[in-house]
C-alpha cells in the first residue's frame, strides 16, 4: 500500500478544521469551535459558507463551543444530510446537528442522554472524535488519551439522534500500536465500495479530553472488511497504518482531525484529509491511496 500527497493548502479565515465530508463534488468543511461550515469544491475554492451558530467571535471561545468534531454523511427522512456531532467532553458538547444537503435547513439535537450512557457501556471519558454511516449502522470513534488510552468504536443507529435514551449501542476496543506514546483515533470515515474503514489518529501530550497537548505524529489506518466484523469481534485490529510523516515532510507537526473520500477504483482511491495545529489554523492535504 503506497500513499502519495498530491496538494497542500493552508485555509484563509475558516478556524480549527475537524471534520469534512465530500458530497456532490463539493467539501463540507466543519471547525470545532467555528460558526459556520466552509462548503469548497473539490480544488478547495470557497463556494458557500453555512451559518451554524449566532456569535461575535470568529472562534467560538473554548469554554463555549459544541466542539463538533464527528461528521458522516447520512440517509435523514430519506434524504442526504451531513450529519455534525459534538465530542461529549463537556456538558455543552452533547449536541448533534444534522444539515439538509438538498435545502440547507439544519436541526439541533441533544444527544445527553445518548453520551450519558456512554460509562455504563465501558467508556472511562467521552470523547467521541469521528463518525461514520456503514451500511445499516452508525460508527462513532471515541478517542483515547494518556490518563484513558483504550479507543473505542461504538456502534448505533440514527435514531440516536430523537430516542438517545434507548438507541442500540455496541462497544469494540480498537487496538493501536503505543510504540510513541499512546495515539487516539480523531476521525474515520468508510468506504462501502472497499469494504474498509478508514480512520486518521494521531499522538498528543494531553492527560484528558478537555486539554490540548504537544502535537507528535499523525497516522492513517485502514480496517478491512469493517462492516463484517460488527457484531463479530470485540477487539478490532487495523489492518493498515501509515506513519504521515515517513509519506511527506508536509506532514510533520500536524494534527490530522479527519479524513474524507473523493472518488476510488478498484485499486486506489483520492482522500481529503483536515488537520489543525491548536491555535485557530485549518489545513488541508489532498492524497492518493493506493493498494
Amino acid at each position: 500500500m503506497k500513499l502519495e500527497l498530491l496538494d497542500f493548502k493552508e485555509l484563509d479565515k475558516f478556524p480549527s478544521g475537524s471534520g469534512l465530508e465530500f458530497y456532490d463534488n463539493q467539501l463540507y468543511i466543519v471547525g470545532d469551535d467555528a460558526k459556520t461550515i466552509l462548503v469548497t469544491n473539490k480544488k478547495w475554492k470557497k463556494r458557500d459558507s453555512i451559518v451554524l451558530f449566532e456569535h461575535e467571535e470568529a472562534r467560538i471561545p473554548k469554554k463555549q463551543k459544541a466542539d463538533l468534531e464527528a461528521t458522516t454523511l447520512i440517509d435523514w427522512n430519506n434524504e442526504p444530510h451531513l450529519l455534525i456531532i459534538g465530542s461529549g467532553s463537556k456538558e455543552k458538547r452533547n449536541s448533534a446537528l444534522t444539515l439538509s444537503l438538498s435545502n440547507k435547513t439544519i436541526t439541533h439535537y441533544n444527544i445527553a442522554d445518548f453520551y450519558n450512557r456512554l460509562p455504563g457501556a465501558g467508556i472511562a471519558e467521552v470523547n467521541i472524535e469521528g463518525a461514520a454511516a456503514v451500511n445499516d449502522y452508525l460508527v462513532l470513534a471515541n478517542r483515547g488519551n494518556k490518563t484513558n488510552p483504550d479507543n473505542h468504536l461504538l456502534v448505533t443507529n440514527t435514531s440516536f439522534l430523537t430516542n438517545p435514551d434507548t438507541a442500540p449501542l455496541q462497544l469494540y476496543k480498537i487496538a493501536l500500536p503505543e510504540d510513541n506514546g499512546p495515539m487516539g483515533i480523531s476521525g474515520i470515515t468508510y468506504s462501502a465500495y472497499q469494504e474498509q474503514l478508514l480512520f486518521t489518529t494521531s499522538t498528543e501530550d494531553t492527560a484528558n479530553a478537555y486539554d490540548d497537548g504537544t502535537i507528535g505524529k499523525s497516522y492513517l489506518g485502514i480496517v478491512n472488511n469493517a462492516y463484517r466484523k460488527i457484531g463479530r469481534e470485540k477487539r478490532i485490529k487495523a489492518n493498515e497504518l501509515i506513519d504521515l510523516s515517513d509519506v511527506d515532510k508536509q506532514f510533520k507537526g500536524f494534527k490530522i482531525e479527519s479524513v474524507a473520500i473523493q472518488s476510488e477504483r478498484n485499486n486506489s482511491m483520492k482522500l481529503h484529509l483536515v488537520a489543525d495545529n491548536d491555535t485557530g489554523n485549518t489545513y488541508l492535504f489532498k492524497v492518493l491511496l493506493k493498494f
